[in-house]
């Protein structure tokens, strides 16, 4: 009696459980950070390494200014402020829409000075 109580309890919770959200926001947001990088530079997404994360800060290396450079974007709510020593001391910026459809994440990136200065938007969409 005891086992088919816990064995209907059981199947229960499985049944009315709701579906765990399996979008990685992390991944998202690494993604569209490329996204913003290959926008800033006319390079393409493949030509920038995520490195890591240090301080909230994402770290991508690639290949520019005919050396390994790093990029740093700090995202601050909405904001991505993208920096890096071969800029010397400019900045790139971009504004995040994290509402553009279920999750996906949109920025729009215009930066006058640097390569490719044609604003665009750009997005990345996790999988369920």
């Amino acid at each position: 009696m005891i086992k088919s109580v816990t064995a209907a309890l059981l199947l229960s919770v499985l049944l009315t459980a709701s579906p765990v959200n399996a979008i990685d926001n992390e991944a998202v947001m690494r993604c569209l950070l490329r996204e913003v990088l290959a926008a800033l530079t006319c390079k393409t997404t493949d030509d920038f390494r995520f490195v890591g994360k240090r301080d909230e800060v994402y770290v991508f290396n690639a290949h520019y200014a005919a050396k390994f450079t790093e990029f740093y974007c700090q995202v601050f709510d909405r904001d991505v402020v993208v920096t890096s020593k071969a800029w010397q001391g400019n900045m790139g910026s971009a504004r995040i829409n994290y509402e553009s459809q279920p999750g996906c994440m949109t920025a729009t990136v215009n930066s006058p000075w640097a390569e490719c200065h044609v604003p665009k938007i750009v997005q990345c969409c996790g999988s369920d």
